[in-house]
Formats: C-alpha cells, structure tokens, sequence
C-alpha cells in the first residue's frame, strides 16, 4: 500500500482557511470590514506576521482587498469556482533570497547608471508614465504592482543594453513575486508607506533625468537593500512563529 507524505500546515494556512470558512458561512459578508493586523493576531493568538501571510493568501485568491489608510474589505464571491492556490510568495528561503537580491542589485544598480547615461526622451516617458501610473494607485494595490514593474524595466530598457535587458527578463518572474510580497507587507503594516515608497522611485526618475549616473546607482541601491530587508525579515518572522 503506498502512503502519502503528511505535511504539516503552517499557522497562516490555518488562519487563512479560518478566514475562508467566516467568509462561505456568511458571518463575514461582502464589504465588511476586517479587523486590523494586530487585533486579527490577538484574536487568533498568533504573530502578525502569519496574519498578513494569510490576508496576501486571501487576496490572491480574490477573497479580499485592501484600500490604502483604510483596511481590508470581504469581496463578494462564487465560491463554486474557488481553487486554493500554490503557496503565495515568499517563494524563496534565505539564502536564496540573499542570491537572488545579489544579482539583482547587481544588475539593477548598473542599469541605473546606464540609464542615466544613455537614457533617451522616449525612455523618460516611459518612467513617467509608470510613475503617473505608481501616482494614481494608492488604494489598488494590483495596479500599484504594475507600475512598480513597468518602472524598474523601463529604466533596463534606457540602458540601451540588450543583454542587460535579457537578464532582467531571465529574473522578471521572481522580481514580480518578491515586488509584490514586499509591498503587500509594507502596505499592511504603515499607512505611510505608500508616498515614501512612491517618492523613492520619483528621486531615482530624477537622478536618471538629471543623467546623474552615481547618484542613480547609489538611490537604485538603497532601494534594492530596503526591499530585501523587509522581505528577509518577514521570512524570519515567519520561521519563529512556526515556533510559536
């Protein structure tokens, strides 16, 4: 007889079925408002950071959305058509997200400094209109993480360099994921942090405008090493309150 490998859940999966099982049984109804990250923790006696986990699981799914400065909202939805999804990023452990921000800095860092170098009007349009885009999405967070993508591969394609461009293709997939988990925990857990994270971006647009080839390396840089902070730091999160 062959058996099948039991595998443990982890604490935002149960959470986030939980969740699920509030929103089929009616007692959370299309439009309500959830509780905060920190009163969702204390209800379930469990981290926040395995509380976010389970809201991004929840958004992914359609489940839910959130509006910035406001909080997370109960979609209404046909639960006929609900398939679980493969788990949400974080997709990588902690070694591989430190390999993985290794070449993406490497990368990133001298495609601002191309950028600012080569950089052509039609380029400068393209960042400006993802940062109009970026501008215009406080609240939606899907069309937030677009423009966040058409900015960062905007400025590979100023860089003039097919290659580079390449690379940034080979890693796109990965660098959507992990874009998009950093700024789902960054929006669940400050309100402001939506302008900060918009402006950077604004300041690294200027510097590449300015063709001010360090500076946009040195502001690329800082930005790469926040994102990989916050994302390295909510794995570690997530790994004690497996513990917990």
């Amino acid at each position: 007889m062959g058996y099948k490998r039991v595998r443990t859940k982890k604490i935002y999966e149960i959470v986030a079925e939980q969740l699920i099982e509030m929103i089929k049984s009616g007692e959370l109804k299309p439009g309500d408002k959830l509780d905060s990250v920190e009163q969702l923790a204390k209800n379930f006696n469990v981290g926040r950071s395995a509380i976010r986990e389970a809201l991004s699981a929840l958004r992914a799914m359609g489940l839910v959305h959130m509006k910035q400065g406001e909080g997370t909202f109960v979609n209404a939805y046909d639960f006929s058509k609900l398939s679980l999804p493969a788990t949400p990023a974080i997709l990588l452990d902690n070694k591989s997200m430190l390999e993985f921000f290794e070449v993406r800095k490497i990368i990133e860092t001298g495609a601002a400094s191309l950028a600012a170098t080569k950089r052509k009007e039609s380029d400068l349009a393209q960042m400006k209109a993802a940062l109009d885009e970026m501008s215009r999405a406080a609240g939606d967070e899907d069309l937030g993480e677009k423009a966040d993508v058409k900015f960062h591969l905007a400025i590979a394609e100023a860089s003039q360099n097919s290659v580079l461009v390449k690379l940034m293709n080979q890693i796109a997939d990965t660098m959507v994921e992990t874009m998009r988990e950093s700024r789902r925990i960054w929006l669940y857990a400050e309100e402001s942090t939506f302008e900060r994270l918009y402006q950077e971006h604004v300041s690294i647009y200027q510097a590449i405008v300015d063709r001010n080839a360090p500076l946009a390396e040195q502001l690329m840089l800082a930005h790469l090493v926040k994102v990989e902070e916050v994302l390295i730091r909510f794995n570690k999160d997530l790994e004690h309150t497996k513990t917990e």
